[in-house]
């Protein structure tokens, strides 16, 4: 789905339909985007024609002050779109983001500003005007000169007087008014009556009320309908129920946004590569769209951030990508079918619920399994366990993905595929079973953390991982019999290395770990926590089996004390 700007250059909106031209432009690099809409001399109309949702986006990736072609050319539509979502938060509008956005209009073009003006709710209009100028009118029987001390300083008729809460943006509005009067005397009146008259709740929450209704008409939720898309869905409640989009439904206004974001490797994008029927294709299209709409405003994520919305359809499109794979096997043929037949609002549903049902899991062990009897809490957990448990926390659960080189890190992602809830539920297996093993230990945190040695890698409670506790208490098995979790004193340390060779702790801690439990299954999930572990300390201390003991301040795996 991606396209060369030579490509565009050839398509015409009437050749191809103007929705399949858009789906091509927001395919491309925002830059890349522009320019190709700038060399086409319909570059007017293929802007207009851009879904609003696809304009607002277009804006913020390109930067406002470079989006000043986009707001020449856009419709009234496209700006109130684009204000709906800059200009308000929650049920508040925000004045100085309003006349910001209203100075870049008129920057770009005074016809459009004009044209936004003919078209504006005019209680939005008073509401604004309410919180930019302080207003008075010269009443018919005050004199102007006795009255000129306690009026505002700006007039353009001599009767209505004003000035700027913003002193930065007093001209423009001084200029803006102007305009206003020069084009319809009598509204300008109106305006500035009701700008002196009316009562600031009135106005503005039924600025606020068409505002809502526009956001809706865009599939743009309120925040509690929003939340239905987290409502848990069980694979049985999945079933066809999705009927053909009528082609009168085909629209250049149908986004394109989430379509063009999809990751391109998953099952779904390589499903919707193999659908040519464009009817199915537009109401996929819909959708995806009203989706990303809804993981928005349910995750409380910034409207008037590019980024936001990217991370709302990853988001998005991880997550019925997950529900996908479940209903479909993996079969790509099976696949389509569903994409055809299933809402996607369902498949979503689907698969947060499985990721959903990992968090819990994982909260469930940290709240009111062995992890709750620790001060530290999930800080006991070793290097490459605590940060995929922490992010698995999260309130939208992520996975650590491996490195894909030896030069780059591990990354976060969203869980998208069965393949990862798998490993989740592995992960949580080994987690839960460290519990026996821990509660074996004979550990005081009080004393412990009044001990601990100011030197050593490990210096107070907060540090100590459930690595270090197994090590410390297998040494002093080592040297006393004894498995308990006491630190060691510094002193003891150089006549205590020799008998903490790699082999000899490895075989000291498998015979405790069996003496817990003799489950060929729950060894091997204390082997997938114990075994890096085992291979960590080979290594750090296979230059010293023959040499003087290494500096117990470098030591990662014991607690010290001083004395």
């Amino acid at each position: 789905m991606t396209s060369t700007i030579d490509d565009l250059e050839e398509k015409r909106p009437e050749e191809s339909g103007a929705w399949e031209l858009n789906r091509t432009l927001m395919h491309l690099p925002a830059r890349q985007r522009l320019d190709a809409i700038l060399a086409r001399a319909d570059g007017e109309a293929v802007v207009a024609g851009l879904a609003e949702q696809d304009f607002y986006f277009f804006v913020k990736e390109i930067g406002p002050h470079d989006a000043l072609p986009l707001l020449a050319f856009a419709s009234v539509d496209q700006i109130n779109h684009l204000f709906d979502l800059e200009w308000w938060q929650k049920d508040t509008v925000l004045p100085a983001k309003a006349v910001e956005w209203l100075a870049l209009l008129a920057k770009a073009s005074e016809a459009k500003l004009l044209a936004w003006l003919y078209k504006v709710d005019f209680e939005l209009l008073v509401t604004l005007f309410r919180k930019w100028l302080r207003v008075s009118v010269l009443q018919e029987d005050e004199d102007l000169l006795e009255a000129g001390d306690s009026m505002p300083k700006h007039t353009i008729d001599d009767q209505y007087f004003f000035e700027s809460r913003y002193p930065q943006y007093e001209d423009f509005l001084k200029g803006l008014l102007s305009l206003i009067f020069e084009v319809h005397y009598g509204f300008y009146r109106e305006l500035l009556n009701h700008v002196i008259a009316a009562l600031d709740t009135v106005v503005e929450e039924e600025a606020y009320r068409f505002h809502r209704g526009r956001l809706e008409d865009r599939a743009i939720p309120d925040y509690f309908d929003a939340l239905e898309i987290y409502r848990s869905l069980r694979p049985a409640e999945v079933v066809p129920a999705k009927g053909a989009v009528p082609s009168a439904t085909i629209s250049s206004q149908a986004p394109s946004f989430a379509l063009a974001l999809l990751p391109e490797r998953d099952l779904l994008s390589r499903v919707l590569v193999a659908i040519r029927d464009s009817e199915i294709l537009n109401g996929v299209q819909l959708e995806l769209a009203s989706l990303a709409n809804k993981v928005m405003v349910a995750d409380q994520l910034p409207p008037d951030n590019s980024e936001a919305l990217r991370r709302a359809v990853e988001k998005m499109a991880a997550y019925v990508n997950l529900g996908l794979e479940m209903k479909s096997k993996g079969d790509p043929k099976t696949a389509r079918k569903v994409v055809e037949q299933v809402f996607l609002e369902h498949l979503f549903r689907l698969g947060q619920t499985q990721v959903a049902r990992m968090r819990d899991l994982m909260r469930k062990v940290r709240e009111r399994g062995w992890l709750s009897r620790w001060p530290a809490g999930l800080n006991c957990l070793d290097a490459g366990w605590l940060e995929p448990a922490e992010l698995m926390l999260a309130k939208t659960p992520m996975l650590l993905r491996p490195a894909s080189s030896s030069d780059s890190p591990p990354r976060q992602d969203l869980f998208r595929t069965q393949r990862d809830l798998l490993d989740a539920k592995q992960f949580i297996d080994v987690v839960m079973a460290l519990g026996p093993l821990f509660d074996s230990l004979s550990v005081e945190p009080e004393r412990v953390e009044i001990l601990l040695w100011k030197e050593g890698q490990i210096q107070e409670l907060g540090d100590v991982t459930l690595g270090a506790m197994i090590w410390t208490a297998a040494a002093r098995f080592r040297h006393e019999g004894k498995r308990v979790v006491d630190p060691i004193p510094v002193a003891l340390w150089p006549d205590l290395f020799p008998l903490l060779g790699p082999g000899a702790m490895e075989d000291a801690i498998r015979s405790w770990v069996h003496e817990i439990t003799a489950d060929p299954t729950q060894l091997g999930l204390l082997d997938a926590y114990l075994n890096p572990l085992f291979r960590a300390y080979e290594e750090e201390t296979a230059p010293f089996l023959d040499a003087a003991p290494p500096d117990p301040r470098l030591m990662k795996l014991f607690l010290f004390q001083e004395l």
